[in-house]
């Protein structure tokens, strides 16, 4: 029998895993969905509002978002907030400066960015996520909350950049972190990468042993901007290529006959992790 864990349990201590200081922890569930999609930030136009629309994920999670499109540079932010977060009591307030953030996700440091760092933590307060997810074992992991549970900041002087900021996550999204629900990122690599190449690496980090996928089923999992399977093909070779380079991937390739996306992970990151 399947194992539900309940929305709202009491949990004795709510505390992340640890992850070593040069990768990220990411819940599976999310890794494997459109929900921080690929879409360029210069030329990807307004984003878009969902109410309870169901987002494209891998079999076995089903994901419905309420909220403002999230794309890869909320992803980035998210992850940091993570691993801040995981030094501590999930729920207590996570304490750091815009500047430092700004440092850690590899944005340039102008009041541009502190502009577009305040709006990827508004943004990512105010969704509503409800999934769950099966897990290898049998059992079922689930979340119903917001990404962040709120965002604060203060500034030293009216008008100046955003300084002291202020953020805590929901308490029961520990839940996404049971041992087979999550995996760990390399987060240099990962800074290194355009979009889709991000959402690759994210996605491709939560198997030691990827199988195939339909490069139908990619441009649907990545919610690419790219109007039909023609044009999103040379932009995935070129991401695979990337990541290849990156040296994430031994190899990467999409087979002619079939559309299907053949890759191999590195030894290294199977060891790492």
């Amino acid at each position: 029998m399947k194992e539900n864990i309940s929305f709202g349990a009491e949990l004795p201590d709510v505390v992340l895993p640890g992850w070593p200081q040069s990768h990220r922890g990411m819940p599976n569930a999310l890794a494997r969905s459109a929900l921080f999609n690929v879409a360029n930030l210069r030329s990807a136009g307004e984003r878009q509002y969902f109410k309870r629309t169901l987002i494209a994920s891998t079999k076995g999670i089903t994901l419905e978002y309420t909220g403002e499109e999230l794309r890869q540079d909320d992803e980035d932010v998210f992850l940091q907030v993570l691993h801040l977060a995981k030094e501590q009591q999930v729920g207590e307030h996570i304490l750091f400066t815009a500047h430092s953030m700004l440092l850690a996700v590899g944005w340039t440091i102008n009041s541009t960015s502190y502009a577009r760092l305040a709006d990827c933590l508004r943004r990512m307060a105010v969704t509503g996520v409800e999934l769950t997810m099966e897990l290898p074992s049998g059992g079922r992991v689930g979340f119903l909350g917001s990404l962040l549970r709120d965002f604060a900041w203060r500034e030293e002087v009216t008008g100046s950049p955003l300084r002291e900021w202020d953020v805590s996550l929901q308490p029961d999204i520990v839940k996404l972190f049971d041992p087979q629900a999550y995996s760990v990122i390399n987060w240099k690599i990962r800074l290194s990468l355009p979009p889709l190449a991000k959402w690759l690496h994210s996605f491709y980090s939560t198997h030691k042993e990827p199988f195939p996928h339909k490069v139908e089923t990619l441009h649907k999992l990545t919610a690419s901007n790219a109007k039909d399977l023609r044009t999103f093909r040379p932009k995935l070779k070129a991401a695979l290529a990337l990541l290849v380079e990156r040296g994430f991937f031994l190899s990467a390739r999409i087979d002619p006959k079939s559309d299907l996306v053949i890759v191999e992970r590195a030894a290294d990151r199977r060891r790492l992790e």
